[in-house]
């Protein structure tokens, strides 16, 4: 069953890779597109590789530890990665319709994208540095916490501050 939906998941990647612009309501030319399409392919090579690893023997090439330590690196680079991306993707306005409150406000969008991509870089080099002293079982889950909470934490204040100013009937 994990298999199907290993296969749906590619499949369904590879669908949004392909319709992008339609998606993004851009043109196929736009920059904005293939930013889109390079965090796609992040995903599809992160979700490929971490199941062909054990297939193809990996595991069995180093020590456990050794192993840890490389994962924690390989995970600190997608980490990296992923927040040098974020700060260049838009507001999708054609998704405002299903999600006002997500996506309405472009200046909270655009410190929110900066705070995870700073932030990005901050967790992925403190993860692999921390992981050398601690246990990675418990390095790796609370910095991924940190670095989706401290976004989430920001667009929550700022609509609550927003809300509040709302005055009720």
């Amino acid at each position: 069953m994990e298999r199907i939906g290993l296969i749906l998941l590619v499949i369904w990647i590879i669908g949004v890779y392909i319709k992008a612009p339609e998606i993004l309501g851009l043109s196929k030319d736009n920059p904005k597109v293939k930013t889109a399409r390079s965090i796609q392919l992040l995903f599809l090579l992160v979700i490929i590789g971490k199941e062909l690893s054990p297939l193809l023997g990996l595991d069995e090439l180093f020590s456990n530890e050794i192993n840890d330590k490389m994962t924690i690196g390989i995970n600190a680079i997608v980490i990296m990665y992923f927040g040098n991306l974020l700060p260049k993707i838009q507001i999708y306005k054609n998704m405002q319709l299903k999600n006002p409150w997500a996506i309405g406000d472009e200046k909270v969008w655009r410190k929110a994208t900066k705070i995870f991509a700073y932030l990005s870089f901050l967790i992925a080099i403190s993860m692999f540095v921390l992981s050398f002293y601690f246990d990675c079982a418990i390095v790796v889950p609370t910095c991924q916490f940190i670095w989706f909470a401290i976004p989430l934490l920001y667009l929550l204040i700022y609509y609550n501050k927003k809300f509040k100013g709302i005055k009720t009937r």
